[in-house]
C-alpha cells in the first residue's frame, strides 16, 4: 500500500511541475452543495456558454460579423415585405433575396442552414401575409418561400411544405437544394396515402405533376433509391422507364431485387420484378432479365427473353439455356437441339467429372474412409465393426456410399464387375442397396440405364431398388427419349407388388422433378385415386408426393383436385398410417410460392374430419409463403407453436367433460408406469404433429431472407426453452432448414447440445440436422461431433444409423456439392430442390416409423437439391474448358451504395474450376475475357475481349 500512495504522489507532483510551466484555465464551481437529491441528477449549467433560444429576437454574442449582416438583410427584407406601405417592386426585391439567401444555404446542407434559423420567428407573420395576397405570379414566388420555411418550421403532421409547394411554382424545385426535395418526397407519399385512403378517395393528379419534377431531379443526381421509393408510395414504379440509362440502371435493378423481398404481396412482387425485368430487358442484359423471370416463375417473360436473345446474341443465348438447366427449368423448350441440350443437362456428368479431376478426388470413397472409426475416442465401435456386420449397419453403408460418390460414375461397393454388396442387405434394405447404383451414376443417363438394367429381372426387393434407381439417376436431367416414362409407368399398374409400385411412383417424381410432364400425371393420378379394398396407403402416399415432385411451383388444378379428393374420401384407418403424412407433403409443394392461390385448397382440406388435415393445413400454408419472407404468416405459425395441448391434441381447456374428469385423469396418469408416461408423451408429440409443420414453416418462409432468417433462429431458442415436445423436436430440423449447405457456428453449436437431448426423437433430429447444415461441405467440426456421437451411440442401433447418415450427407459428393435450394448469388430458389428437402425433414419428424422402418428409401429424394457447387469456365464459341484466374471472396452487399463499391471482400485468386461456399462470389482477375452473365456460378461462358481493352482492376 505505502509503495502505491508513493507512486501516487510522484505522479501528482510530476503532473504539479508540468502544470507550472503552462497556461492555466480558471473553471468556474459551485460555491455550495446542492441542497436536496434531485438537484444532483440534474446535469449543471455553464455560465460561459447559456444556452440559445433560436426563438427569441435578440443579438446573441456569440454570431460573427457575416452571420450578424445575414440576419439583418434577411429582417430587413421581411419588414418590407410584409410593410403594407412597401410598393410591389419593393415586396419583389424582398422575396427575391429571402429566396436568393435561402438557396445558396440549402445547396449542401452539412448543418441547420443559417437563413432558415434567423426567419425562424417571422414564419407565422409570414404565413398571415401570404392568405392575405390575391392569386398572383408574386403570391406564388412568397409560396416557394414559405414552402422551404416550412420544411423545418411547420408543425409535425400539418404538411405545409407541400401545401405551400402545390400553391407556388411546381416546376421549380431543384434550386432549393436536395434536403428540400427529400422532405418533399416524404410529405408528397404522406398526402398520396390519405388521399387515395379516404372515403371517398381524392385527385392526386397535382401530387404526380411534382413526383414528374422530383425524380428526373433525383435520377441526375446519384439518387435513384429515393427516386424509386417515391414512385413506389405513389404506385407510379412504371415511370422510372423512362428515366434509366446505362449509368444508372445496375443501382436502380439491385434495389428492385433486393426490395422484392421484404414485399407482402404476390402482386406487389410482380410488378416490382416487372419493372426489373423491363429495364434489364431495355438495356439488353437479357441473363439478369432471365434471372428476374424465373424468380416469378414467369414463363412468358422466360420465352420472351430467350427469344429475343436468340435474335440479339446466339453466344448470350447459349449462357441463358445453361441458366435454365441449373435453375431445372424444364418447362421451356428450344426449337435448337444444340440450345436443348444445355437446357437440359446433359452435359453436366463431364463437366463434374472434370471438375473431381482438377481437384484430384476422383478415387472412389469407402464408408470406412468417412467413418474414420480408428479417431474415435474409443475403440469399441473398430471392435464391433470387425466381429459384427449387422443389416442395419450395411444399409448405413449403403447410404453413405451412394451420397459420397453422388455422380463419380464409379465406387467401392456396387459398380465393380464382382460386387456381391447388394446381397449383404435383406429384403426392404435391398431396394435402398440398388438405388444407390443411381446417386453413383447421377446425370450420366446413358451409361447408368445400362448399368441398371441388369437388375431389372432380378427378386422384388432389387427390382424395385433398381427401378428406384431410374428415376434418381434422370434427376435433373431432362432426355429427348424420356427412358423413365418408357419404363416405369407398367409397374405402377394393379397386381404388381406394393414396393414395386411404391418405388416405380417414386422414380417417376425424381426422373421429372420440376419437368411437369402432363403423361406423368395421367400415370400417377389413377394410383392416387385408387379407392378399391386393395388399394394400399403407402403407394398412395408416395404416389402424391411424387406427383408433387414433378409439379413443384406449378399449382396445377388436376393433381391438386386428385390428392384432396383422395384424402377427403380415406378411411381414418388410412389417414392414421406415418406414411399418410406424405399425401399432404405432396400437396404442399404443388403450391410453393403461390401464397394467396392456395386459399381455395386449404378450405377444401379443413373438411377432412382428421387431426391430419390440421397438419396439411399448415404444410400447405408454409410451401405457399416459401421464402417470401412474410412476418404476418411468421407471426401466425408463431402463435400456433405457442399453444399447450393435451394428449389429443386440442388446446388445453378444450374438449374436455368437467374438472372431475380432468382429476380422474390425472390420478390415473399418477398410478401409470415411467414407460406408459413416455408412451403417451411419444403419441402426443404425434397429436401435435401441426406444431412441428409450424415451427419447420416458419424456417421455410424466412429462409431466403438474411433478417428474417436471423430472426428466426432467435425464435428457435425461445421455442427450444418453452416449447411442447413436438416443437422442441422439430427446431433443430427448422434450424438446419434455413441453413442447408450452410455451416454457421452458432447453429452448431445449439444443435450439438441437441444431440445428447433426453427425448431420443429430438437428438436424433439433431444428429440429422448437423448432416443437413453441412450438406457437402466436409465441415470439420461437424464431421469431429458425428465421430464421438458415433462413439457415444455405439450400442443404441438407431441414433447410430442417424448418425451415419449424417456422416454421409457431410462429405456428400467428396465436398463438391451443395443440396442449397438458393442459388444465382442467393437471388433463386428452386423449388424441386426444396420439395426434395422437406420431403425428407417431414420424414425426420417420426423418424421411427419412416427412415428407421422401411421407407428409409425416402432419402434419396434429397437428389432433386444435389448440384455441384463449382463455377467451371467454357469458351462461348468452341463449348471447351478455359482456365482463367478468378478471385473468389465472401459477398458483399452493396444496395444503395454510392460509386462503385467492392462486391466481395476477403479473396483470394484460383485459376477456375473451383469450389464455391454458400456465401462466397466470383468474379474475373483478366483483362481477356468476358463473361457473358454477371453472376459467375455454375457453368460461365467467357468470350475474348474485342481488341484487347483492359479491364479496370
Amino acid at each position: 500500500r505505502r509503495g502505491w500512495v508513493a507512486r501516487v504522489r510522484g505522479s501528482s507532483a510530476r503532473a504539479g511541475a508540468m502544470s507550472s510551466q503552462r497556461p492555466t484555465e480558471k473553471i468556474k464551481v459551485r460555491s455550495k452543495d446542492p441542497e436536496s437529491l434531485e438537484d444532483e441528477d440534474e446535469e449543471p449549467k455553464h455560465p460561459e456558454q447559456p444556452p440559445v433560444d433560436d426563438d427569441e429576437d435578440k443579438d446573441a454574442p456569440g454570431l460573427s460579423e457575416e452571420d450578424q449582416l445575414l440576419k439583418e438583410t434577411l429582417e430587413t427584407a421581411v419588414t418590407r415585405l410584409t410593410d403594407s406601405k412597401s410598393s410591389s417592386s419593393v415586396r419583389e426585391a424582398a422575396v427575391d433575396t429571402l429566396a436568393k439567401e435561402i438557396r445558396s444555404a440549402t445547396s449542401s446542407m452539412t448543418s441547420v442552414p443559417k437563413p432558415l434559423k434567423f426567419l425562424r420567428p417571422f414564419y407565422d407573420d409570414l404565413k398571415a401575409f401570404y392568405h392575405d395576397l390575391k392569386a398572383s405570379a408574386f403570391k406564388r414566388s412568397v409560396a416557394d418561400v414559405l414552402s422551404v420555411l416550412g420544411m423545418t418550421m411547420a408543425e409535425e403532421g400539418s404538411r405545409e411544405c407541400l401545401h405551400f409547394k402545390l400553391e407556388g411554382n411546381p416546376a421549380e424545385l431543384g434550386v432549393w437544394g436536395h434536403e428540400f426535395i427529400r422532405a418533399l418526397s416524404g410529405e408528397i407519399s404522406q398526402e398520396y396515402v390519405a388521399r387515395t385512403t379516404a372515403t371517398p378517395p381524392e385527385a392526386t393528379k397535382d401530387l404526380i405533376v411534382l413526383v414528374d419534377v422530383i425524380v428526373p431531379f433525383q435520377m441526375k443526381h446519384n439518387s435513384e433509391i429515393e427516386a424509386v421509393d417515391l414512385l413506389l408510395e405513389v404506385n407510379e414504379l412504371d415511370k422510372l422507364l423512362d428515366y434509366v440509362d446505362q449509368a444508372n440502371y445496375e443501382r436502380v435493378c439491385l434495389y428492385l431485387l433486393r426490395f422484392g423481398e421484404y414485399l407482402i404481396a404476390l402482386e406487389d412482387l410482380q410488378n416490382v420484378m416487372g419493372v426489373a425485368f423491363k429495364i434489364y430487358f431495355a438495356e439488353r442484359k437479357y441473363p439478369d432479365a432471365l434471372r428476374v423471370a424465373m424468380r416469378i416463375n414467369d414463363l412468358s417473360l422466360v420465352e420472351k427473353a430467350m427469344a429475343e436473345a436468340r435474335k440479339k446474341d446466339p453466344l448470350v443465348h447459349k449462357q441463358m439455356a445453361l441458366m435454365l438447366g441449373a435453375n431445372k427449368y424444364f418447362s421451356y423448350n428450344e426449337d435448337d437441339d444444340s440450345v436443348n441440350r444445355l437446357i437440359s443437362n446433359e452435359d453436366l456428368w463431364e463437366h463434374f467429372q472434370s471438375l473431381a479431376r482438377e481437384l484430384n478426388v476422383e478415387e472412389a470413397k469407402t464408408p470406412a474412409d468417412v467413418y474414420k472409426s480408428h479417431l474415435s475416442e474409443s475403440s469399441s465401435l473398430v471392435r464391433e465393426a470387425a466381429h459384427v456386420e449387422s443389416a442395419r449397419q450395411n444399409l448405413a453403408s449403403t447410404f453413405v456410399n451412394g451420397f459420397v460418390n453422388v455422380g463419380f460414375q464409379k465406387d467401392a461397393l456396387m459398380t465393380p464387375p464382382d460386387s456381391k454388396w447388394l446381397y449383404k442387405n435383406k429384403d426392404h434394405c435391398m431396394i435402398s442397396a440398388a438405388a444407390s447404383l443411381g446417386m453413383i451414376l447421377l446425370w450420366n443417363v446413358n451409361e447408368g440405364m445400362s448399368q441398371i438394367d441388369k437388375y431389372l429381372y432380378s427378386t422384388d426387393f432389387i427390382k424395385a431398388g433398381a427401378l428406384l434407381a431410374l428415376g434418381v439417376v434422370n434427376c435433373g436431367v431432362r432426355d429427348e427419349v424420356d427412358p423413365a416414362l418408357g419404363l416405369l409407368p407398367e409397374h405402377l399398374e394393379d397386381g404388381k407388388p406394393d414396393s414395386v409400385r411404391m418405388t416405380a411412383a417414386l422414380g417417376l417424381g425424381l426422373a421429372y422433378a420440376g419437368n411437369p410432364k402432363e403423361q406423368v400425371a395421367e400415370s400417377l393420378i389413377p394410383v392416387v385415386a385408387d379407392t378399391s379394398s386393395k388399394a394400399n396407403m403407402e403407394v398412395i402416399s408416395i404416389a402424391c408426393l411424387a406427383l408433387g415432385l414433378v409439379f413443384a411451383g406449378t399449382a396445377n388444378e388436376d393433381v391438386c383436385m386428385a390428392i384432396a379428393q383422395r384424402m377427403m374420401e380415406a378411411s381414418e384407418a388410412e389417414l392414421d398410417q406415418p406414411i399418410a403424412k406424405m399425401m399432404c407433403v405432396g400437396l404442399g409443394v404443388l403450391f410453393l410460392g403461390a401464397q394467396d392461390n392456395a386459399e381455395a385448397t386449404i378450405e377444401v382440406i379443413k373438411t377432412v374430419e382428421h387431426k391430419i388435415s390440421k397438419f396439411a393445413v399448415v404444410v400447405i400454408e408454409t410451401c405457399a409463403y416459401a421464402g417470401s419472407g412474410n412476418v404476418l404468416q411468421v407471426q401466425k405459425l408463431m402463435h400456433l407453436c405457442a399453444e399447450h395441448l393435451d394428449a389429443n391434441g386440442n388446446r388445453e381447456g378444450e374438449g374436455s367433460e368437467d374438472k372431475e374428469a380432468k382429476d380422474d385423469e390425472e390420478k390415473q396418469e399418477e398410478e401409470v408406469s415411467e414407460e406408459e408416461k413416455e408412451k403417451k408423451k411419444q403419441e402426443a408429440a404425434l397429436n401435435a404433429m401441426h406444431q412441428s409443420a409450424a415451427v419447420i414453416g416458419i424456417a421455410l418462409i424466412t429462409m431466403n431472407e438474411s433478417i428474417g432468417r436471423e430472426m428466426a433462429q432467435r425464435t428457435f431458442q425461445h421455442l427450444l426453452q418453452y416449447g411442447d415436445l413436438a416443437v422442441r423436436r422439430a427446431v433443430p430440423l427448422a434450424m438446419a432448414m434455413s441453413s442447408i449447405s450452410n455451416p454457421e457456428f452458432a447453429i452448431i453449436d445449439v444443435l450439438s447440445k441437441l444431440t445428447h437431448d433426453a427425448d431420443v426423437g429430438t437428438a436424433m433430429a439433431a444428429i440429422f440436422s448437423l448432416g443437413l447444415i453441412g450438406a457437402g461441405t466436409n465441415n470439420s467440426r461437424i464431421a469431429q461431433l458425428l465421430r464421438s456421437l458415433a462413439s457415444f451411440y455405439a450400442k443404441d442401433a438407431n441414433p447410430l444409423f442417424v448418425v451415419r447418415l449424417a456422416q454421409g450427407l457431410l462429405h456428400a459428393g467428396k465436398g463438391l456439392v451443395t443440396m442449397a435450394p438458393a442459388h444465382s448469388d442467393r437471388t433463386l430458389m428452386s423449388y424441386p430442390a426444396v420439395a426434395g428437402i422437406l420431403a425428407v425433414v417431414y420424414c425426420c419428424l417420426d423418424l421411427k416409423s419412416t427412415l428407421l422402418a422401411k421407407h428409409h428409401y425416402l432419402m434419396y429424394t434429397l437428389v432433386c437439391a444435389i448440384r455441384p457447387r463449382m463455377l467451371m469456365t467454357l469458351d462461348a464459341d468452341s463449348m471447351e474448358p478455359v482456365q482463367v484466374k478468378v478471385r473468389v471472396g465472401q459477398a458483399v452487399e452493396t444496395v444503395g451504395q454510392a460509386g462503385r463499391p467492392k462486391t466481395i471482400t476477403g479473396f483470394q485468386t484460383h485459376s477456375t474450376p473451383v469450389l464455391l461456399g454458400h456465401s462466397d462470389r466470383a468474379e474475373l482477375a483478366t483483362d481477356e475475357y468476358e463473361a457473358l452473365t454477371t453472376v459467375l456460378e455454375g457453368i460461365v461462358l467467357l468470350k475474348k475481349k474485342q481488341g484487347s481493352t483492359a479491364m479496370e482492376t
